[in-house]
C-alpha cells in the first residue's frame, strides 16, 4: 500500500474516534504529515523518472559498446583475412613464377631432342635402303614426337599469356590468303575422315589483327571440329561484320556439349567428354589459349551447342581501327 492512501485511511479512522477539539489541534501536525507525503511521492517520481532516463542511457551505452565489439573483432577478423591473403598472394606470385620458369626450360629443353628425334625420322623414311618393316616403327616415332612437340609448344604458349608475356603484333591482311594457309594444314586429317572444309566469307576480306595468332586460333578450332566430328560431315567457317565488329562462327555436326558444361568450356587442363573417344587426347590447354588471344584482341568468344546436333564456336573481333 502506498504512503499516501495509507495516510488517508489513517485521517478517516481518527475522525470516526478522536474528539473533534483534539483532531483540531492536530490539523496543522496532520497537514504537515500529508504535505511531506506529498513531497516524498513528487521526489519518488521524479527519482523513477531519473532512474528509467539513467536506465535507457545505459542500455543505449550497453548497446554502442556491444557494436564497437562487433565492429572491432570484424576489423581484427578483417586484418588477420588480409594479412593470410596477402601472405597466399606472395607464395601464389613466387610458385608462380617458379613455374613459369619451370615451363619456360622445360619447354626449350624438350624441344632440341625432339626437332633432332622428328629430322632423324624423316630421314630415315625419306632413305630408299630403310627396310618398309622398319619404316612402320620410324613412322611411329615420328607421329610420337610431333604430338609430344605440339603439347609443349602449346604448354609454352599458355604460360607465355599467363605471364602476361605474349605480344600482340597487329597488321592487315587477307583473311583469304590465311584461310587458303589454314586448309593446307588442317586439310590431311580431314581427309582421313572424309569431312568437308567450307569457308563462306565475301570475296576480298582484310582483318586487322596479330595474323599469326589468328591463324593459331583457327587452327585450334578447326582441328578440334574435325576430332569431335562423325566421319563424312561438314565443317563450316563463316564471316560477317555485326556493328562495329568482326564476326566468325565455326560449326559442325558432332556430339554437342551440354549446356551446363559450357561455363568449364574454357578454362584450362579441362576437356569436354560427354560423348568424346578416349583415345581423343590432349592438355586441355587448347580452348583456353584461344581464349585468352581473343581477349588480348579485345574480343569475345562463346559457344553454341545442341546435344545431338552440333556446336558453333564464335568469336569477334573489334572492325579496323
Amino acid at each position: 500500500m502506498g504512503d499516501k492512501v495509507y495516510h488517508r485511511l489513517l485521517m478517516r479512522q481518527m475522525r470516526r474516534f478522536m474528539k473533534p477539539e483534539l483532531i483540531e489541534e492536530l490539523t496543522p501536525f496532520l497537514e504537515s504529515i500529508s504535505a511531506f507525503y506529498e513531497d516524498v511521492d513528487k521526489e519518488r517520481r521524479m527519482l523513477e523518472r531519473t532512474l528509467d532516463v539513467s536506465s535507457k542511457e545505459l542500455e543505449e551505452a550497453n548497446s554502442s559498446l556491444r557494436e564497437q565489439n562487433k565492429e572491432l573483432r570484424a576489423q581484427e577478423e578483417l586484418r588477420t583475412s588480409r594479412d593470410e591473403a596477402i601472405i597466399a598472394m606472395n607464395q601464389a606470385q613466387e610458385a608462380n613464377k617458379a613455374k613459369d620458369a619451370f615451363l619456360s626450360s622445360m619447354s626449350h629443353e624438350l624441344r632440341t631432342p625432339l626437332n633432332a628425334i622428328i629430322g632423324f625420322s624423316q630421314v630415315l623414311m625419306a632413305k630408299p635402303d630403310t627396310p618398309d618393316s622398319v619404316k612402320i616403327f620410324v613412322d611411329k616415332i615420328n607421329l610420337a614426337g610431333k604430338n609430344l612437340l605440339s603439347l609443349v609448344n602449346t604448354i609454352l604458349d599458355f604460360s607465355k599469356i599467363e605471364a602476361g608475356k605474349m605480344e600482340v603484333h597487329k597488321t592487315l591482311f587477307s583473311m583469304n590468303d590465311l584461310m587458303k594457309e589454314i586448309t593446307v594444314l588442317t586439310e590431311p586429317m580431314a581427309e582421313k575422315k572424309r569431312l568437308t572444309c567450307i569457308a563462306v566469307m565475301d570475296k576480298e576480306i582484310e582483318i586487322y589483327a596479330d595474323r599469326q595468332l589468328i591463324k593459331q586460333v583457327l587452327i585450334n578450332l578447326i582441328t578440334n571440329a574435325i576430332k569431335f566430328s562423325p566421319e563424312g560431315e561438314s565443317i563450316v567457317l563463316e564471316y560477317t561484320h555485326e556493328d562495329q565488329r568482326e564476326l566468325f562462327s565455326l560449326c559442325d555436326h558432332g556430339h554437342g556439349i551440354p549446356k551446363a558444361k559450357f561455363e568449364m568450356l574454357f578454362d584450362p587442363f579441362t576437356q569436354i567428354r560427354e560423348h568424346q573417344n578416349d583415345a581423343i587426347k590432349g592438355t586441355g590447354l587448347g580452348l583456353a589459349i584461344v581464349k585468352k588471344i581473343i581477349e588480348l584482341h579485345e574480343g569475345e568468344i562463346w559457344v553454341e551447342s545442341v546435344v545431338g546436333e552440333g556446336s558453333c564456336f564464335n568469336f569477334t573481333l573489334p572492325l579496323q581501327r
